[in-house]
């Protein structure tokens, strides 16, 4: 439950105003296969692990599965007896409910590790099915990838690495993304020699990726402009709840002073974005949404234009009256009865926050992959110095 609480206080993870499919649109052309759930890319390899050390002994499919999260979770076990800070299940242990095979899936297919067409639900029947394993240079179905580095022998309890890559994973799993996302900002940081700041909270803000052209360079403005008027409209919807709460509860005058103060903030930076905006090609940018995802509807294309169209006002967004009814509006046909602005009883546990963190479309999870993969690289380097 507390892994719960902390994934839905994220950003990427809050969706108040439903604008989550073209953020995900967004996350996905950059960062192909990546999560908020993600915790270090050796994961890519440990998660097959669990499942290929767990075959030998058993041909039964249900059995298979059982001893594949039987290592799951030993590995979480293991993990905090080698040291490790930061992994799936450090605060939960053993008993967390979401282990690593689900957060790390679609990435597995994503860059070919296991077949792209293999459900999590399925793996264990096709393991254990009858169908020999394809020579080399044959196109037969393979659940796992054939060049994948072996677990090591009693994996996961003689697991001492834990989540740093040896030179050889970690030039696997780069040769992993360059094939398979090709074209991508998530390619171009993987092949890059330059590794990513730990200090610079956005991808935008990156040199590494600002230096990337063609398709990756024009998400990543969508990303710049796109987080910034939803951040606007995120803070704007936390004043109208303020002013709300006061209006209903009485709270007098203290309750407004945090959320005034994010959008005067807010206010300052909307000068030196001003640029970007106004060169930014918003219809084109959801059109490119629109064909990676056929379910963005008319009404969120729409509150998306409204919201650049608030941006590029000259009027401050506390100001704009129809802005204002926009985002009430939006926030009422997304939650419905759960609405704020209708039910009482979810308004009154509401707080003013002290901080509305804007999108940063998976930054966060996929610098620590990307760092992880130059880690092992430069391990290469100093065993041959």
């Amino acid at each position: 439950m507390r892994e719960l609480v902390k994934l839905f206080g994220t950003p990427e993870t809050t969706d108040d105003l439903g604008m989550g499919q073209l953020r995900d649109a967004i996350s996905n052309s950059l960062f192909p296969g990546t999560s908020v759930l993600h915790l270090g890319a050796r994961y890519l390899l440990l998660v097959p692990w669990a499942y290929l050390s767990s075959r030998e002994s058993t041909k039964d499919p249900d059995d298979l599965r059982k001893r594949a999260e039987e290592s799951e979770r030993q590995l979480i076990g293991r993990l905090k007896e080698i040291g490790e800070k930061s992994f799936i299940g450090s605060d939960a242990g053993r008993n967390v409910m979401q282990l690593p095979s689900a957060a790390y899936w679609t990435a597995l297919r994503r860059y070919g590790i296991v077949h792209p067409e293999t459900d999590r639900a399925a793996v264990t029947q096709l393991m254990c099915s009858n169908t020999p394993p394809p020579e080399e240079g044959d196109d037969s179905f393979a659940v796992w990838n054939q060049t994948l580095p072996l677990p090591p022998e009693g994996f996961p309890q003689t697991e001492v690495c834990g989540l740093k890559l040896s030179q050889g994973e970690a030039r696997w799993l780069q040769e992993r993304i360059l094939t398979t996302c090709n074209g991508t900002m998530l390619a171009h940081l993987a092949g890059s020699d330059v590794a990513p700041a730990a200090d610079l909270w956005a991808p935008w803000l990156e040199p590494v990726c600002r230096s990337a052209d063609g398709e990756p360079a024009q998400w990543l403005e969508d990303a710049e402009a796109f987080s910034f008027i939803h951040h606007g409209a995120s803070i704007l919807y936390q004043q109208l709840l303020a002013e709300a709460s006061a209006s209903a509860f009485s709270t007098g005058r203290e309750s407004l002073e945090s959320t005034e103060k994010l959008l005067e903030e807010w206010e300052d930076e909307r000068t030196s974005k001003l640029d970007l905006l106004m060169g930014w090609d918003i219809d084109r940018f959801i059109d490119r949404a629109k064909s990676l995802n056929r379910g963005i509807n008319s009404n969120t294309a729409d509150f998306t234009k409204t919201m650049y169209e608030a941006a590029v006002s000259p009027s401050r967004l506390i100001d704009n009256g129809r802005f204002r009814a926009a985002v009430e509006i939006r926030e009422k046909r997304m939650k419905k009865s759960n609405s704020r602005f209708r039910n009482e009883r979810r308004l009154r546990v509401w707080q003013p926050p002290s901080r509305v963190a804007a999108l940063t479309f998976r930054w966060s999870q996929v610098r620590r992959n990307v760092l992880d993969i130059q880690a092992g690289l430069m391990r290469e380097e100093q065993s041959h110095a």
